[in-house]
């Protein structure tokens, strides 16, 4: 079979969130299991360049595909992606979209002739956080019919089910499929103390935030909750690119930008806790990762990452925006460590058996196999 990821990003850009990361570890394993995979995308890469990648190359035999924004700026400050060419559907089976409210979804679902179509759209489906006038704008007059149009939809946790039960697609065209987390990536991590050493972060515990730091990922939230050294001498890291908000400053709190490669993997193992309390989180790759680096997590309770940590056994819980709640649940956790401890290790058993990218990859394949069928 033959599959085509349309998606804004890709690695090496990390720097949009979690989207390029889940494309990327599901099309490895798809290749690794024998399918030909494609993946159309862009240019962009943060706010001031682009990734600088050839218009075609091969990653991991994945065919890369890559279309030049008309503008940089466009998309990083409103994420409207101009493509300057069309989607490649050429010897193409699936076309599998990702995200939503963009428009090479919009280009290559009207381009697929026949041609069945999956949209994966990793909770970018509701009108939430900025911009919801836009949105509803755009929905009207461009991809708004997709997720009711496609032959399937796929939620990646039971909130993402309701949320695209109320946005009007058909249950019956709705799957539960979970995002793929890379384990192979956490086989080898840097030597505990790496990252502490290197930004002189003295002795003390490590509480880490990855992620977009926007105003529903409750990263003010986290650092009010080390207000006046409520929580020294733990130092508070925040690794992410702010979009739409700036970064809160307070002692004990250390922002240092997006990390990537084995600088992001070596704050994950020197971590002592990883705190994540957005809201309107249909999964979360970043508690996942945290646990596989050995961290215990404390995680939002309004949407799917909750859900998804407690399905797992695998951490706490707190109410978005209740700072005192935060607060104690990260001094549960740096205190208690047998605690911690079996928290992590329920949650390494819960990633091996149901995120892993072999497993998830051949839960698409059925699924792409039922979409073929007249």
């Amino acid at each position: 079979m033959r599959v085509l990821h349309v998606t804004p990003c890709f690695p090496p850009t990390w720097a949009y969130g979690g989207v390029p990361r889940v494309v990327y570890a599901l099309a490895r394993a798809q290749v690794a299991a024998g399918m030909q995979v494609r993946v159309w995308t862009t240019d962009a890469f943060d706010a001031e360049r682009r990734s600088g990648q050839p218009d075609r190359y091969e990653l991991d035999g994945i065919e890369v595909i890559v279309t030049r924004l008309a503008s940089n700026r466009l998309a990083w400050q409103h994420q409207l992606y101009l493509p300057t060419s069309r989607p490649p559907l050429d010897n193409i089976d699936v076309i599998h979209l990702h995200a939503h409210r963009h428009l090479l979804n919009w280009l290559a679902f009207r381009a697929a002739a026949g041609r069945p179509v999956v949209q994966t759209p990793n909770g970018t489906l509701p009108r939430i956080e900025r911009k919801q006038g836009i949105k509803v704008l755009w929905d009207k007059c461009f991809d708004g019919d997709v997720p009711r149009r496609a032959d399937r939809v796929v939620a990646v946790s039971k909130a993402e089910v309701r949320q695209l039960l109320a946005a009007g697609v058909a249950a019956d065209r709705i799957a539960r499929v979970p995002n793929p987390v890379d384990l192979g990536e956490f086989e080898s991590l840097p030597p505990r103390g790496a990252f502490r050493a290197a930004r002189g972060l003295g002795g003390g515990p490590i509480v880490a935030y990855l992620g977009q730091v926007s105003p529903r990922k409750g990263v003010d939230h986290l650092v009010a909750a080390f207000a006046h050294g409520a929580l020294a001498p733990a130092t508070l890291v925040v690794a992410g690119a702010a979009r739409g908000m700036s970064v809160p400053s307070a002692p004990g709190v250390v922002f240092t930008g997006t990390l990537e490669g084995r600088e992001r993997l070596a704050l994950l193992a020197d971590a002592d806790v990883v705190a994540y309390p957005s809201s309107d989180e249909v999964f979360g790759l970043v508690p996942f990762e945290g646990l596989l680096a050995g961290a215990p997590v404390v995680v939002g309770d309004d949407c799917g990452c909750g859900e998804l940590i407690v399905e797992a056994g695998a951490g706490l819980l707190s109410r978005h925006g209740d700072v005192d709640g935060l607060r104690s649940a990260i001094r549960r956790l740096l205190e208690d460590r047998v605690v911690a401890e079996a928290m992590v290790e329920r949650g390494r058993r819960y990633v091996a058996q149901h995120l892993a990218p072999a497993r998830v990859a051949a839960d698409y394949t059925a699924l792409y196999e039922d979409a073929c069928r007249p």
